[in-house]
This record gives C-alpha cells, structure tokens and sequence, in this order.
C-alpha cells in the first residue's frame, strides 16, 4: 500500500507458501511511518490468537509487537505465566514505556532551549560588526587592469646524462 515516497503498511497473516504481494489471511494491523511519532495500530487479540495458531511473524512485524508489548504478553502466554503475574508484568512494562518516553521528551526539550540560548547569546549588533569589517571585494575591471603579465615557464635542461643518452640513440 502506499504509494512513491509515502510508505503505508498493512500487517497481514499470510500462508508461507503464497507470493509476497499475494492473497493474504487476515489483516491485523497497519503502520504509518509518516507520521511522527509513527502509527502503530495492531489488534491485539487477532495477533494472539494467530500466534497461538502457529503463525510465526517475520522480524520486522515482531519489532512492531515489541513496540506495542505484544510481543512480552504472548512470550508469557507461551510460557504459561498465570493471569495474575502476566498482568503485574504488562503494567510494569507500561510503566517503563512511559518512563523511557518521558526523558526522551526531556532530551529533545533540552536540545531546543540549547539552540533557543545560542541564537540568544548572539546578538544581531555582532552579526552587523562582522559584516562591516570584511574586506572590500574587487570587481573583474580593476582585477583585469592592474594583474601583472604571466610568466612564462623557463625552459630547463635534461640532466647531462639524459642528455648522453638521448644523442646517443640519435
């Protein structure tokens, strides 16, 4: 899906023996890189139960899971983690999520006020100085004019021995 430089995926269960671009099983998804941040939307409960089924997702789809944390509530699933536990575990890893995009969000707002303070710092009555005190450049009439006439290279003797040898083939 998609198109030339907007890329749109759908997620899809396929049969492994079908081609790349043909009939697929059943959608459970799409992402939207686009957007940022990029659109994820997997329903959750398709995945599972396809996983259950045996389905195995290829590596780039399983990053997605991971991303959503899938990927963690089917590996408890499959290690057959109670109720209980799996749920402590998701709100733990939720948790995390928020924590971990939490100081992204600090790092990009410390990156902004850093460059917002460096345009401040450098007042315009500087920029104006600079400008002011660069030389004066000459225009192509008075370059022409005033140029000193090229030299000629000197001509330079072979070597004496060069020399020899040269007539000496003659």
């Amino acid at each position: 899906m998609g198109r030339k430089k907007k890329p749109f995926y759908r997620i899809v269960v396929m049969d492994s023996r079908t081609r790349r671009d043909g009939r697929y099983l059943d959608k459970i998804g799409h992402y939207n890189p686009i957007t940022k941040p990029a659109e994820i939307v997997i329903d959750k409960d398709k995945v599972l139960s396809w996983l259950e089924k045996g389905a195995v997702p290829s590596q780039t789809v399983f990053n997605l899971l991971q991303k959503e944390g899938i990927a963690l509530e089917w590996h408890l699933i499959r290690n057959k983690v109670g109720e209980e536990v799996r749920n402590v575990e998701l709100q733990k890893w939720v948790l995390a999520k928020k924590e971990r995009d939490s100081k992204k969000g600090e790092k990009i707002s410390e990156k902004v006020e850093a460059k917002v303070e460096d345009i401040k710092e450098e007042p315009a009555e500087d920029k104006i100085e600079t400008i002011s005190e660069e030389p004066v450049v000459e225009t192509s009439d008075q370059t022409d004019a005033a140029a000193p006439e090229e030299e000629k290279p000197e001509q330079t003797e072979a070597p004496k021995d060069e020399a020899k040898k040269d007539e000496a083939q003659s």
